[in-house]
């Protein structure tokens, strides 16, 4: 019996350590992913608080440009965005744009990455860290149906 209640409550110990350091971790996570997004829009030239980062958040770079933030994580606000002021075939072809850069560009261990949109959602930036802290950015535009991109140095 005493094993018994001995093994009941270790299971139990160590159940409550388990959550608690997922709980932990998740907490870490979105700090971390905040960190980075920092450092990526930082490279861009915008520079914010932690606290001021929030998806549809509007942010306004060295030059006064103001630009949408988003996460590549939460992007459907940014979505409906886009078909409700544009259509569904410049949403399709922006998720494609995103994927052609993630298919050729993206290693392991890149974060995820941070994306920027003038309130027109005609141009933007799309942008990423890699595990050794260089940003990589690309420059997106819409034109003609389609979304063009050219990595930035």
């Amino acid at each position: 019996m005493k094993k018994r209640n001995a093994f009941i409550l270790g299971l139990v110990l160590a159940g409550a350590v388990f959550t608690g350091s997922n709980l932990y971790t998740s907490e870490d996570i979105e700090q971390y992913e905040k960190g980075n997004h920092l450092v990526a829009l930082h490279s861009l030239g915008i520079k914010v608080n932690s606290d001021e980062l929030a998806p549809m958040q509007a942010v306004i770079d060295e030059n006064g440009k103001e630009w949408i933030y988003n996460k590549f994580s939460k992007r459907a606000p940014l979505m409906d965005k886009i078909i409700d002021e544009r259509s569904v075939d410049v949403k399709d072809a922006f998720i494609e744009v995103q994927d052609e850069i993630m298919q050729e560009y993206t290693k392991k261990g890149d974060t995820l990455p941070v994306i920027l949109l003038d309130e027109n959602l005609n141009e933007g930036y799309f942008a990423f860290n890699r595990q050794d802290g260089e940003t990589l950015s690309f420059k997106i535009k819409y034109d003609n149906g389609a979304w063009e991109y050219a990595l930035e140095k």
